[in-house]
């Protein structure tokens, strides 16, 4: 625009591009509007599934600390995120989505639990199970959500 000279109008060239930049401004306007609307749903989506996130937690730090019961109780995060990745692929699949929360919420505790009592002395196995139980319940507890049945 500072060398269109004193007539900005006769400048064929110039108006093009103005009203090329005005189109694409238009379309980035549109887009970012898509994307803020699309990031809403993913974090929708996120939170719906916050409850396996939350047992998945929990178990890892009832794993973590299993350590003070015997040294050699020792798991890795790698470790971990492989039995959660089964758990998830084997996972029952259901048609309500609340079910399907359920399901992986189940998967998830008992595949970590089959997991690591392999690894377990007979003798601790019934202090992890007791461990694992008390645990779950104290969450379920804390955060008001004791209906009836629960799913440990």
């Amino acid at each position: 625009m500072a060398t269109a000279g004193p007539d900005i109008l006769t400048d064929v060239a110039l108006v093009e591009n103005l009203e090329t930049t005005k189109k694409t401004a238009s379309e980035i306007e549109v887009k970012a509007i898509e994307a803020k609307m699309t990031a809403i749903k993913i974090d929708e989506a996120r939170e719906s599934y916050r409850p396996v996130a939350s047992r998945a937690s929990l178990l890892y730090f009832i794993l973590n600390d299993l350590y003070k019961i015997n040294m050699l109780y020792q798991f890795s995060l790698k470790a971990f995120n492989t039995v959660f990745e089964n758990a998830i692929k084997f996972a029952e699949s259901a048609d309500a989505f609340t079910k399907r929360v359920a399901n992986l919420i189940d998967s998830v505790t008992y595949l970590i639990f089959t997991y690591t009592s392999r690894g377990l002395f007979e003798s601790d196995k019934l202090i992890f199970l007791c461990q694992l139980t008390l645990q779950v319940l104290n969450y379920l507890i804390n955060t008001n959500k004791n209906t009836w049945p629960i799913s440990l």
